[in-house]
């Protein structure tokens, strides 16, 4: 199979776009819309300056498509970005029912090398007739409310688990998430995901109208937590790039309200284990220097690991700089290996070094070290932790016993 550059992927989608359009009214009319869609794209698209749409009217021998060779120094994912949004802004100025047939053309005529290049770059065209099949409203023109983005995000997400690891993973994925958090998140009993795996264009995921009720905040949670614990599975199967993909395939219009509800796509994005660990190895020498010099504090923790790691091999790649001071988040060195170790795993490590650290303290200073762990640790880092599996409350508990 040929490699394929951006110069091939831009060229290939405008000449069917323009060869599409020409057949259902004109040339000059196709030659137009397209120059108008590519001429708005390029006030954010910079590089799309490298791109021309010019009319035929002055010379048979002019090339209609005219592309700068340096496009091809370009990020493929951002040429991705933009030729999904160009796809998009045609498909919508079409109308719905136009447009369905105006993806399904271009689907029709790109060779299957074409296709999978442009689905590994973001233009992934059955996703974008799928948003066209099961999403009757303009909501783009509409207040987004509750039921819509939940459901568009749980629909996203079960397609992308399907493309990249077939329909009966999704479903699994998708079903087991739901039913365990129905008893923690009162969002969830308003969702239910049908198993249609033999049933095609059919509605995945249902979701009631009485969730509209419910304060959005309290909705955005749970969702927040539903794409948190989605995007821990994809990392598990080594796949890092999980909320880039959900990203792209969420429509902007959802994206702003995800926002607007407290979804922050970004923070989770952000939030590798190897920036965990480092914020929770810092909290516990933040509380123990209360009651101690910070070098004692580094010290301890310092002890901790290097007692674990034979436990927890992949702790061996966490290294603190003992001899720094002051002390801060950079004297902590952790691999980005830590990121490929399962989630629930490296909670039993993080479980593990709370627990020796307050072991190694006498009684005075371990009390309330747990209270005092979580006011250090930021709220996020804190929600985090618990997410992996760990149980302050019981080091808690556990403690009290002992004393």
């Amino acid at each position: 199979m040929p490699q394929l550059n951006n110069y091939d992927i831009i060229g290939h989608i405008l000449k069917s776009v323009i060869d599409i359009i020409s057949r259902r009214t004109s040339e000059g009319y196709a030659i137009v819309v397209t120059g108008l869609a590519i001429k708005d794209l390029g006030e954010k698209y910079s590089f799309l300056r490298y791109v021309e749409i010019k009319s035929s009217r002055y010379s048979e021998d002019t090339n209609i498509i005219d592309i700068k060779p340096d496009i091809n120094y370009v990020n493929p994912n951002e040429i991705g970005k933009a030729m999904k949004e160009f796809v998009q802004k045609l498909v919508i100025s079409m109308g719905k029912n136009a447009g369905f047939y105006f993806i399904k053309e271009i689907k029709e005529g790109l060779p299957y090398d074409y296709e999978l290049t442009m689905k590994n770059i973001g233009v992934d065209l059955d996703f974008i007739q799928l948003e066209y099949i099961t999403d009757k409203k303009d909501t783009h023109k509409l207040q987004i409310e509750n039921s819509e983005a939940l459901k568009h995000v749980l629909k996203t997400l079960f397609y992308l688990l399907d493309s990249d690891n077939g329909r009966n993973f999704a479903f699994s994925t998708m079903n087991d998430l739901i039913k365990r958090f129905s008893k923690e998140y009162e969002t969830i009993k308003y969702v239910k995901i049908n198993d249609t795996r033999f049933i095609q264009d059919a509605d995945i995921i249902s979701v009631t109208k009485d969730v509209n009720s419910m304060e959005p905040s309290k909705v955005g949670n749970t969702i927040q937590r539903i794409i948190q614990e989605v995007n821990d599975s994809m990392k598990e199967k080594g796949d890092f790039s999980f909320i880039e993909k959900l990203r792209s395939h969420l429509a902007e219009d959802y994206i702003l309200r995800l926002k607007e509800m407290g979804v922050d796509l970004q923070l989770i994005q952000q939030l590798h284990q190897d920036l965990v660990v480092k914020h929770v190895l810092k909290a516990l020498v933040d509380v123990l220097s209360e009651t101690s010099n910070q070098r004692y504090a580094v010290s301890i923790v310092d002890n901790v690991l290097r007692k674990i790691n034979g436990e927890y091999n992949y702790l061996k790649s966490v290294k603190i700089d003992t001899t720094k001071y002051p002390w801060d988040l950079d004297a902590i060195s952790v691999s980005s290996d830590i990121d490929s170790i399962k989630t629930s795993e490296l909670g039993k490590a993080i479980q593990k070094i709370i627990e020796n650290v307050i072991n190694s303290l006498d009684r005075e200073t371990s009390q309330n070290f747990v209270d005092k762990f979580r006011e250090h640790l930021e709220r996020t880092y804190l929600r985090r932790i618990e997410e992996m599996g760990v149980n302050l409350h019981m080091i808690q508990l556990r403690q009290s016993l002992l004393w």
